[in-house]
Parts: C-alpha cells; structure tokens; sequence
C-alpha cells in the first residue's frame, strides 16, 4: 500500500513514511506447528496442546468474527489436525463466532475467515454468539469491582473451551487478542457495557488515567477483561500475529495471559513506529476499512503523529457507510460534554467511538465515498480528492501562521501506531 503525492519542497517538508520496519519469511505450517509445539504457561510447565483435550470430549473452538483479521484458516486445520491425530472426532468438535456486540458475519465473510475447507467440515456445527439472548448467556461469578459476569452457555457447557484469535493494537483495552475472545466477544450486552463503561473517568469529561493504547498493566479495562475471563479460563488459547498487510507474523499458545502477552510482544515489534517528533500534519490511508467504526482506527493513529493544533488527511472510502446506526445516534449529540454524560448514564462502545471520533476529527479532512449525509454526520470536512485536501491543509496551516509545515504519510494508517519518544512503551 503506498500514497502517491507531489508537495514542493518549498511548501512542505516530508519527516518520512510511518510503515512496519518488520520483515520476516513466511511462517508456514511447520513454524505454526513449532508453536504450538512450544506452549507458554506459568513457570514454563504445563500440557502439551493435544493433552488439553481428551478423545469424546466435547471442544468449543472460539474465532473471532469479520472485524478482526487473525489468519484462524491457517491455524485451524494444522491444530485439529493434531487433535484427530491424538483420537479426537471432528465431530467433537464445534465453532463459536465471537461477535460481541457486531452483527454476525456473512456466509461469504465466513468463508474468509475460515476457509471454505472448515467451513464444510463444521456445516451445521458453527454458531454466532449473542450479546443480547439472555436464555443463551449464563452467570459465571463476579469481578473484584463486584460486577457480574455472563457468558455464553455454549462456551461453558462444552467439556473443554479453545480461544483462536489475533493480537493487536486496541485504543482503549491496550491490544485486542487474549482476553478480549471472552470479553466482550461471548459476553452479554451488560457486561459488554460494564466493561466499557471502566474507559471514562467517573467524574471529569475525559479518558480515565491508565487507559491507552499498548497498555495491559494498570489498564482498567484490560484488567476487568481478564479478571472475567478467569472466571471461566480457557484450556489454551491460540493468539496469531499478522503483519500489516494480513501475512502471519508469528504464532503463540498455551496460557491465557503469557500467551497473550508474548503475541502482544511481537506486535510492538511490528505495528510500533517511533517517533522522534510529530509532525503539522500527516496523509493516512484507511483504504481497507469498509465502514467508519473501522476507519476510525486509522484516525486515532494518525492523531498521535501530529502536534495538538496538527492536521489529518485520512483517505477513508467507507463502502459500507457509518457501520451502525447506534454509531450515528452518539456522534450527532450536540456537543461531547452530552455524549460524556450519555456513556456514564449508558456505556457502549459505539459511544466511545463516536466520542473519539469528535474529538479528533474536527482537525481532519476526509477524501471518502461515504453519502453526504453520513460526512455530514461525522462533523468532519471532506474533500473530493487528495490534492484538494492537500490544498486546504496548507493553506489552514498557512492562516495559522506555519509557512513550511512539516507531514508524515502512513501508508498503514489502520495498523500502524505512532509513539512518541518511546514515552508511550510500557504497561505490556
């Protein structure tokens, strides 16, 4: 992926391109049986994957849905293959889709995330959680901030539970992997909401201190997930790693927390650019994002690679609009003091990412095909081309008085996170 444009040098100066440095030869299905060969568990001692899983029992296999790219074709035919080798049946086992609170995935957004191979090996046998389906959701025990846990009933019930899933960098729960397969992905919508709830301080209209991105430890809501997800811990997880263009980078198994944080190791290494300074203002490309929510990724990393008063040229086609109309509903409140005030009456996630949203796209300028309802919803200044948008953010940083500003262009805008100074680097 690359973004083509011609600035003088006399208008503008170029600090550089903001991509993964990280190169690697393909992993293929002998390194992913490496891993899985090599399991992370506390003080280095613990089963072998294939002794996790007993022949008859039955295994649910947890893989996140369509809004997370984790390789899981990859992974899943060479773990089962070893199970079925050790006596297991197929047949033993079933798939759940961890949603959260995302609509289920398509049948053709099924088959990329599975193969069509698993696909027809599990036909009737693949299920989409629930957030909402109070019959399909069971209480597993309380958090130490005293809130109750419920999880989906068929992640409980099966003999032997297996979390298949991807790390990476998450703006508010520090890394999306691990943890994050139980909760929020197989939780119900009130634990969802308590979770979520944990990203605002309780009494100033802000981020609550400890909640960032790149950060487990002294997290709040990384902490709450994983204190809900040992209520009912997995046998092992397996946490894959990706590049920023979708190629498996590594792979990681055994314990829920180690193997976790070994995956999210790797992905400081790849998705982490450092930077000595930030820039006046930065071109991103969110090309790949089909709707906002996921667009929206690429403007929270393309905000941290700009000074405060800094611009953002984000190229966000959005084929799919908004992605949810609760999304709309929280990013048209009046003014953020409203929505701050909306998420401690009703914490929800599309809340958190309308709120982001405000707060940094007023210094944005966005080159997208949502409709002009949907641009003018967001609150966010288009432009019908990228020269145009260059245009526009030269001269607004020409009124306030920068001459010659400096930019960053990133390429990998939905991947790649900028930290300043290294100053950023801890919590993992």
């Amino acid at each position: 992926m690359t973004i083509s444009i011609s600035i003088p040098a006399d208008q503008a100066e170029c600090l550089g391109s903001l991509v993964s440095a990280f190169g690697a030869a393909p992993f293929s299905d002998a390194a992913i049986d490496t891993a899985l060969d090599n399991p992370i568990w506390p003080n280095g001692a613990g089963p072998a994957v294939e002794d996790c899983i007993q022949p008859g029992e039955s295994v649910c296999l947890v893989v996140s849905d369509q809004t997370r790219k984790m390789a899981v074709h990859r992974v899943l035919p060479v773990l089962l293959r070893r199970l079925t080798g050790r006596g297991c049946k197929l047949s033993d086992f079933f798939i759940l889709v961890a949603t959260g609170i995302h609509r289920p995935p398509t049948p053709e957004e099924l088959g990329n995330i599975l193969g069509a191979e698993m696909v027809a090996a599990f036909t009737g046998r693949i299920y989409f959680h629930n957030a909402d389906n109070e019959t399909g959701l069971v209480s597993i025990g309380q958090t130490r901030r005293g809130h109750a846990v419920r999880l989906n009933r068929r992640a409980v019930e099966a003999d032997r539970l297996v979390l298949l899933g991807a790390a990476s960098y998450h703006y508010h729960a520090g890394f999306g992997g691990g943890r994050k397969s139980l909760i929020p992905g197989l939780a119900g919508r009130a634990t969802i909401a308590y979770n979520h709830s944990l990203t605002l301080d309780p009494e100033q209209d802000r981020i609550r201190p400890g909640v960032e991105i790149g950060r487990l430890d002294g997290n709040p809501v990384a902490e709450e997930m994983l204190q809900g997800a040992r209520l009912h811990p997995p046998d092992f997880i397996v946490n894959t790693v990706l590049t920023p263009d979708g190629q498996l980078a590594g792979v990681f198994a055994g314990d829920l927390d180690l193997a976790h944080r070994a995956a999210c190791a790797l992905v400081a290494r790849i998705d982490r650019v450092a930077l000595d300074r930030q820039a006046d203002f930065v071109v991103a490309d969110a090309g790949a994002a089909g709707n906002w929510i996921q667009a929206h990724k690429a403007l929270f990393n393309a905000a941290r690679a700009v000074q405060d008063a800094g611009r953002i040229i984000l190229l966000a086609p959005c084929p799919e609009g908004l992605g949810n109309e609760r999304f709309r509903y929280w990013v048209t409140r009046p003014t953020l003091a409203e929505i701050y005030r909306g998420l401690r009456q009703s914490p929800e996630v599309n809340g958190q990412t309308a709120l982001s949203t405000r707060e940094r796209g007023a210094r944005a300028i966005l080159v997208t095909q949502l409709s002009t309802r949907d641009a003018a919803d967001l609150g966010i200044a288009t432009a019908p081309d990228l020269g145009k948008a260059i245009r526009l953010t030269l001269a607004e940083l020409a009124r306030a008085g920068i001459k010659r500003p400096t930019y960053y262009l990133m390429p990998e805008a939905m991947a790649v996170v900028p930290f300043l100074n290294r100053k950023d680097d801890r919590g993992l």
